[in-house]
């Protein structure tokens, strides 16, 4: 990807079949995503538990942030999203969903 600077990933094995994953990675125009989750592998599959997927622009300001964080006041569903005009109910994005986003909002596919 031609407008990836930097990317740092870390993940850490936690206890019973659980997992953290932590990273950042850094763009040609400042903009950084900040990402988190827990995940916990099962028999059906991989769940995540907890994530957080925080894009700014080469300011700090807040683009948008999707996570599952307890809020007040309740939403109507844990997984939302923050934008500069507030926080609304939004799923729960992949990884993948969220570069896609921020990619086609910036422009570069």
């Amino acid at each position: 990807m031609p407008f990836v600077l930097d990317i740092r990933l870390n993940y850490e094995q936690r206890p019973g079949e659980q997992g953290y994953l932590v990273g950042s990675v850094h763009f040609v125009d400042g903009s950084e995503l900040f990402f988190r989750e827990y995940l916990d592998a099962t028999p059906e599959g991989v769940e995540k538990l907890m994530y957080s997927y925080h894009y700014q622009d080469g300011e700090k300001r807040l683009l948008f942030r999707y996570d599952n964080a307890m809020h007040r006041p309740r939403l109507p569903s844990r997984s939302h999203k923050h934008t500069k005009s507030g926080v609304e109910a939004a799923p729960a994005p992949t990884l993948a969903q969220v570069m896609e986003e921020f990619v086609q909002m910036c422009g570069w596919i």
